[in-house]
């Protein structure tokens, strides 16, 4: 079994075809189905299958697909602690960030980061849970920041600050102002929700389910556009309130007074439970004291 192999078969994985393989990996069509062949022989199961004029993973194929994800990953990883220790640095500590921590959460804490740890390069990568969590399981990230740790046992978690919640309107919401807005009054209203790979999604979610009401929902592709779309008007939504909290002091965005209030969440430090890139080790802790 070989890297090239290894490579070869997330290629076909990700593109669906030996053509784009190939044209990803700059080599020719045959020998990406050699590749594919030699690895399937090498593992004892058929890794493909054909799926009309292009290829799929079969079952045996999708159960090996995240091994060899995090194979080649820690292999990756591996290559570059080798090449930072040999010219006596520090190799990048790549982070993979949900949205409203990237923009509202990380940049003071990383500033203060790299005051502290000046030799330390930082990559961030952004993106909603599921790819946040899709990176750190292929080790193309070395720490992830979110929500809750999964279950599982992939990653740990250390808590680095509360994620409050609020639901938002529009300033000239008739329920603007209220001391107190029962949720059941809310569920003739519509809700701009984040997409469901989202935990804030998630969130939102279980707490329509614990107040036992169906409201319409309208998919919106992030927080700040969800705030933008309640703020004028286009329904109500549940957003981190640091995410919103200038719109709030503006008066550009109202805080709905509803009981009961959104459950608050803790951000999280994620770090793979095996093998922790060093460095990034020492940025979980030191964002978990921060």
């Amino acid at each position: 079994m070989t890297l090239s192999q290894l490579r070869t078969f997330l290629a076909v994985a990700d593109d669906g075809s030996v053509r784009a393989a190939a044209v990803r990996l700059r080599v020719s069509q045959p020998s990406v189905s050699g590749s594919i062949a030699a690895l399937s022989e090498e593992v004892g199961v058929a890794l493909t299958e054909r799926d009309g004029r292009g290829v799929r993973l079969s079952a045996g194929g999708r159960a090996f697909l995240p091994h060899a994800r995090e194979a080649l990953g820690l292999l990756e990883q591996g290559a570059r602690l080798a090449q930072s220790a040999a010219s006596e640095g520090y190799a990048t500590v790549r982070i993979a960030a949900v949205y409203t921590a990237a923009e509202h959460l990380l940049p003071p804490l990383l500033r203060a980061f790299r005051e502290e740890h000046p030799g330390i390069p930082i990559e961030l990568e952004i993106g909603n849970r599921e790819h946040v969590l899709d990176l750190l399981g292929a080790r193309a990230a070395d720490i992830g920041i979110g929500g809750r740790t999964p279950d599982g046992g992939q990653f740990d978690g250390l808590r680095i600050a509360v994620n409050e919640h609020a639901v938002v309107a529009a300033p000239d919401h008739p329920l603007a102002g209220r001391e107190r807005v029962p949720i059941a009054e809310l569920a003739g209203e519509t809700w701009l929700v984040r997409e469901e790979a989202s935990g804030t999604r998630r969130l939102v979610d279980e707490y329509l389910a614990a107040a036992r009401i169906s409201p319409p929902l309208t998919t919106i592709g992030s927080n700040s556009a969800v705030a933008a779309s309640a703020m004028v008007g286009l329904g109500i939504g549940v957003v981190p309130a640091v995410a919103v909290q200038h719109q709030l002091v503006a008066g550009t965005l109202a805080r709905l007074a509803v009981d009961p209030e959104p459950p608050s969440r803790d951000w999280f430090a994620l770090l793979p439970t095996r093998r922790p890139h060093p460095a990034a080790r020492t940025l979980a802790a030191f964002l978990s004291r921060s």
